[in-house]
């Protein structure tokens, strides 16, 4: 009877012990998280080789995930004899029965102690094709946006390769225009004495410390516009200030100095050599940074271009800046997937000046030394890979030592975040996943 107790007080142990099993939240948590991260990028890196081989681009994202675990325990005593069993026959007398097999008096059956474990991730996935995600994705890059990237500590030099789109220089009546587009066209003007390409005001911009600085301003609404509302001509102390940031171009020297540093001699005094403006003019004009010249409240009601202008000379030497869309971004990176990957040659319709053969090679950062290629996509090869994906043509692969690319991939899921809210997002049917 003793061995009796001490088996069902132990059943008893085992039941309150189960009772405290907790799910640990830190080890889930980490894990659907990192998978969330590897998810995006692999979206990014797909679209982009999607735009390498022309293409349409799809965004999806996955707008909930809720993972969820079930364990169920039971334990129960297990079925033992408890005193004798007398059975009587029609003859007379009796007998004592045993109720379980000789020589056992305890019995262990399947619902004595069971456990069993349900995992489960559920998400959400949402599709970007939406006419609001659009209208963004397509919308030129804005000077606040650009404004927000270099003050992460992007290298500028990188921004303008990714942002622009064109370059436009106008001199008196002549205009010249240099668009990157590769094989057909790598941003050389033939009508520019100078020979200057895309890639050359790319290295200007840089290294005369072109940048964005903004200027907040408060304006009150005048009373009688203010009381409008208000019953008797009250409410005009209620009247609440409106803020509104301007955003323009200027040429900060310090920023000229940085890049001057990083730069070889030759470099520096070939870029010198490109521009139409010495560099001392740049730093005493209005379009200094922080020039007390600059009024952007006299634009206030204007008509605004769809370019970044830039004006010297009281209006005889004139310089815009034509951004790219965030969909342009994407096709830019595709293009240059294309180069590496096709080993593109210039077409027959390209113009490359004399004596600037380096046009027609991959874009490099002149500023950035630890990894100046823009973009490092490798194909079919072995080893660590920071993003991976496939396509019909092989396996892509970014490979872990290609700093600037993993930068890149930042830069674009800020981009596309930046471009969609939560309201633009078009719910598709619950995926489960079960584990």
């Amino acid at each position: 009877m003793l061995s009796r107790a001490l088996l069902a007080g132990l059943c008893l142990t085992g039941l309150l012990t189960a009772c405290a099993v907790v799910d640990p939240v830190d080890s889930r948590y980490d894990t659907v998280s990192r998978s969330l991260a590897k998810a995006r990028n692999e979206a990014i890196f797909l679209n982009l080789v999607r735009a390498s081989h022309e293409y349409p681009l799809s965004f999806v994202t996955i707008s909930n995930v809720t993972p969820s675990m079930t364990n169920t325990s039971s334990f129960s005593l297990p079925s033992f004899l408890f005193g004798p069993h007398v059975a009587s026959y029609p003859g007379g007398g009796s007998v004592t029965a045993p109720l379980f097999t000789p020589g056992r008096d305890v019995i262990f059956g399947n619902t004595t102690a069971s456990d069993s474990t349900a995992i489960s991730t559920n998400f959400n996935v949402s599709t970007q094709e939406t006419s609001t995600f659009y209208e963004g994705f397509l919308k030129p890059i804005d000077l606040q946006t650009l404004d927000y990237f270099i003050r992460q500590g992007y290298p500028r030099e990188l921004l303008f390769w990714l942002f622009t789109d064109s370059f436009e220089l106008t001199i008196g009546n002549n205009s010249l225009g240099y668009r990157y587009a590769p094989p057909d066209d790598y941003g050389c003007s033939k009508l520019d004495p100078k020979h200057r390409c895309f890639i050359d005001w790319v290295h200007a911009a840089a290294l005369t410390g072109l940048t964005v600085e903004e200027l907040t301003q408060q304006t009150v609404a005048p009373a009688g516009e203010a009381s409008k509302g208000g019953a008797n001509g009250a409410g005009s102390a209620n009247a609440k200030p409106e803020t509104t940031i301007y955003s323009r171009f200027c040429f900060n020297p310090v920023l000229a100095q940085e890049a001057q540093a990083l730069m070889t001699p030759q470099q520096v005094k070939q870029v010198q050599a490109d521009l139409d403006v010495k560099p001392a003019q740049l730093y005493q004009s209005d379009l200094t940074c922080g020039s007390p010249d600059w009024n952007p409240a006299s634009t206030t009601g204007k008509p605004q271009p769809d370019i970044l202008p830039l004006t010297f000379l009281n209006g005889a030497l004139s310089f815009n800046i034509v951004p790219r869309s965030a969909y342009g971004v994407f096709e830019f990176l595709g293009t240059l997937m294309r180069m590496q990957r096709d080993r593109l040659m210039p077409s027959q319709y390209a113009y490359i000046p004399p004596g600037r053969p380096y046009v027609t090679r991959p874009p490099t950062l002149e500023t950035v030394h630890d990894d100046p290629n823009l973009m490092t996509v490798l194909r079919n090869i072995g080893g660590d890979c920071f993003v991976h994906t496939w396509f019909e043509d092989g396996d892509y692969c970014v490979p872990e030592q290609a700093r600037t690319t993993k930068l890149v991939f930042g830069l674009l899921a800020q981009l596309i975040a930046i471009q969609t809210a939560a309201t633009d997002l078009s719910i598709t049917p619950i995926v489960r996943v079960i584990q």
